[in-house]
């Protein structure tokens, strides 16, 4: 029997779409393999407390194993019992950090700045960082929940950043020191013990980790779901089927086939034939990739799953309009606002719900005061229930720049919720049937978006019709032909399992959204 291992960056309760598509895979295969193991790579401070949220919320299975580089490396344990820092600090002065999300405050001796401390929402100590007379930041110390110091890094006085990381036992003896680049990658890694060991780069660290790990495990198959972990998986050199999938769009600006290939592709592409299996979601990506690159690997056409419909909770708001993504350039959220604008010079009363979070959503706030749009356009936040979120919708908006496949989609027509998006690659023409279940537009065609949105939201037949078909996308893409692709792939028979298709009918949507 083998033994599926998914080779990935990190897990965590509030990520995007690539972790929810893996996380779910995991989750079908583990009732058809004795193991199914993540190998993470990451450094998480709170790892162990990271994945026992994911077990608990039901959004990873607990059957599946999470093993991550730096616990097994600095023999880390769940902690159960935080151990609670007080914030004074004898001699200091602490001025609390109102900015803060978590508890924080700065500590002054004789007028001069000399620490900054913050705490985890137990009490438990999350980090220090210490300071030189001129506030310079010198380095920071990172703790675990029960105290325990992990990791210290030491800072570029130029840029604030990282230079060195230094990674701890428990004992406080130094297992692993890391070079750090002034792009920010992780280079040299010099690993103390009894023999001590240097590899080039963190990958070759990270790959001489799986050769060992993986032989825990029968007939090892490491699959490279990231552009991040192609690297690593081709460089393991103990015995073991690989197999790399491509989740996203590979060209350059402007996405399309008159570009470039993507710099972070170059291992996927340079590599493709050193992979046992590559896996695309679409036609159209693998026959791009074929057209650009000799291919002679074992290729397959793999699309995500779509969740089982769930029956709405309530009515569905007939002016609101919603999307789920990160915010993030990829997404191109501002035109999705931008859009909306028109939208509400049609129907003032309109709103579009925003569910997610990200690096851009300081720009996006700026954008809707802008256009005068406060009190049409809301960012809400992640969405602990995607189905219900969806349900409360007249329609759903995609204006990304690229995709992979677009989960968004099938997430909402799973859930009766008609879609209107960019006809981008990689994704929509595959799963939204002009006029049948949503809409098309051309990219970047903001008018005819929001004229679409605006049938919608003005038509309740229209939108009643759409919905209705919309729910045949569990059919279309169902989660018992992905899994027979996936297990035939494996190079194994494929035997229906009633048992666990009733198990799996009864989860939730997709498996997200229990608390």
């Amino acid at each position: 029997m083998k033994t599926p291992i998914f080779v990935f960056n990190s897990l965590n309760v509030e990520r995007g779409g690539l972790t929810k598509a893996v996380m779910k895979r995991a989750n079908l295969l583990v009732n058809h393999y004795e193991k199914v193991v993540f190998f993470t790579l990451a450094f998480q401070q709170d790892h162990k407390n990271i994945i026992e949220k994911l077990y608990q919320s039901g959004q990873l299975d607990r059957r599946v194993e999470v093993r991550n580089y730096y616990t097994d490396l600095l023999h880390v344990k769940k902690v159960d019992n935080p151990k609670k820092a007080s914030a004074e600090v004898d001699g200091m002065h602490a001025i609390k950090d109102k900015k803060s999300k978590q508890p924080a405050y700065r500590y002054y001796k004789d007028g001069l700045y000399k620490e900054y401390r913050r705490f985890n929402g137990d009490g438990s100590l999350k980090l220090i960082d210490y300071m030189d007379d001129s506030r310079t930041r010198l380095r920071r110390a990172e703790y675990l929940r029960d105290g325990r110091i992990i990791r210290t890094s030491h800072m570029d006085k130029l840029t604030n950043k990282p230079k060195l990381h230094r990674y701890l036992l428990e004992d406080g003896r130094c297992r692993m020191t890391v070079w750090v680049n002034p792009s920010g990658s992780e280079g040299r890694v010099i690993l103390f013990g009894k023999k001590d060991v240097e590899y080039d780069s963190i990958n070759h660290a990270y790959a001489a980790w799986i050769d060992q790990a993986a032989q825990d495990y029968a007939e090892p198959v490491l699959l490279s779901d990231s552009r991040k972990t192609d690297e690593t998986v081709l460089l393991v050199q103990t015995e073991a089927e690989k197999i790399a999938v491509a989740h996203n769009n590979h060209f350059e600006s402007p996405y399309d086939e008159s570009a470039k290939t993507k710099r972070t592709w170059k291992h996927f592409v340079e590599g493709i034939n050193s992979f046992d299996h590559v896996v695309f979601l679409t036609q159209e990506q693998e026959k791009d990739i074929a057209s650009r690159y000799d291919v002679t690997t074992n290729v397959h056409v793999i699309p995500h799953a779509a969740p089982e419909t769930v029956p709405a909770q309530q009515a569905y708001q007939p002016k609101v309009a919603v999307t789920l993504a990160r915010f993030e350039g990829q997404k191109r959220l501002d035109e999705g606002i931008a859009a909306f604008k028109h939208v509400v010079e049609e129907i003032p009363d309109a709103e579009y719900h925003i569910y997610g979070f990200g690096p851009l959503e300081d720009e996006l706030k700026k954008q809707i005061k802008q256009l005068g749009l406060e009190r049409n356009v809301k960012l809400l936040g992640f969405s602990s229930n995607a189905a219900a979120s969806y349900q409360s919708a007249a329609c759903t908006i995609l204006t990304s720049d690229f995709e992979g496949f677009g989960m968004i989609l099938t997430e909402t027509l799973a859930a009766g919720t008609p879609a209107v998006a960019y006809d981008i690659k990689y994704g929509p023409k595959d799963i939204i049937r002009n006029d049948v279940d949503g809409y098309l537009v051309k990219k970047g065609d903001q008018k005819a978006l929001a004229d679409k949105v605006v049938d919608i939201m003005r038509d309740t037949k229209l939108r009643d019709r759409l919905s209705e078909r919309a729910v045949e996308v569990t059919d279309r893409f169902s989660e018992e032909s992905f899994r027979k692709d996936w297990i035939e792939m494996f190079g194994q028979t494929y035997t229906p399992d009633e048992n666990n298709q009733h198990k799996e009918k009864k989860r939730s949507f997709f498996g997200f959204g229990r608390k």
